[in-house]
């Protein structure tokens, strides 16, 4: 459970590296969109590699099971994220400071919501693996910078105070904690909860959050070399899968 929540702390830890970077208007709107669409392709990659095609193989030919897994954890996903847009947070990764017309409380449902899937996966997986997919991890991380830059560009931009932002990144990494212990907990209790299913559900949630929350920011600020940082993330990940699976 310890591992689960350093893991999770490594991974979302990088949202206050971005929050950082913010504040000292280190990287502007275009390489903040680029370093997204290279996170959204790592992600996409772990994704495929890691929730999609080890469960295709784990089921023999049942597969409805990843089919139905997947559409439910998109489903569930897009419910969630409309809650939450009614809730105030449909801003919540606006560059420009569109946040001001959002609420608290919704920003903060809306970012833990974003994170949420990932965390999980992180804690389940470790309960039935002897170690952890790098990969997995390395996609959560640079794709949580940008999340922290442009959240964070967008709510100084609509007023926020330093210490409220501070606070509601502290929060989010909290908590996404906390969901990677929760999820460690579930695997141990009920061992059939890592499974097909479980792992295909999580990726239909992350796929929609990509098209959600990320791939619309980073094809807006980053311009027509955005396709190609999707892409080298996707393969960058894909060539960490492939290497520690070699060992």
């Amino acid at each position: 459970m310890i591992t689960a929540a350093l893991w999770s702390a490594l991974a979302t830890g990088t949202l206050l590296i971005g929050m950082a970077l913010a504040y000292r208007n280190a990287v502007g709107p275009k390489w903040t969109g680029l370093i997204m669409a290279f996170g959204v392709g790592a992600i996409i990659s772990a994704a495929v590699y890691q929730l999609v095609l080890g469960p295709l193989i784990e089921v023999k030919g049942n597969f409805y099971v990843v089919g139905l897994g997947l559409a439910a954890g998109a489903l569930t996903f897009y419910l969630a994220d409309k809650w939450v847009d009614h809730m105030g947070g449909a801003e919540r990764m606006d560059f420009e400071g569109k946040q001001a017309g959002g609420s608290g409380t919704g920003i903060l449902l809306g970012s833990l919501l974003d994170g949420v899937p990932e965390s999980l996966v992180l804690g389940l997986s470790l309960v039935h693996s002897p170690e952890v997919s790098l990969a997995f991890v390395f996609a959560v991380a640079i794709g949580n910078i940008p999340q922290g830059l442009g959240g964070t560009a967008g709510m100084l931009g609509s007023g926020w105070p330093r210490t409220k932002i501070t606070r509601l990144w502290l929060a989010v990494c909290g908590l996404s904690i906390l969901a990677a212990v929760i999820g460690y907990g579930v695997a141990t209790l009920v061992p059939d909860a890592r499974g097909a299913v479980v792992d295909a559900f999580a990726a239909g949630a992350l796929l929609v959050m990509l098209c959600d929350s990320m791939i619309p920011d980073a094809f807006e600020h980053g311009g027509n070399e955005t396709g190609l940082l999707l892409v080298f993330g996707f393969a960058v990940a894909l060539a960490l899968s492939l290497a520690q699976l070699a060992k």
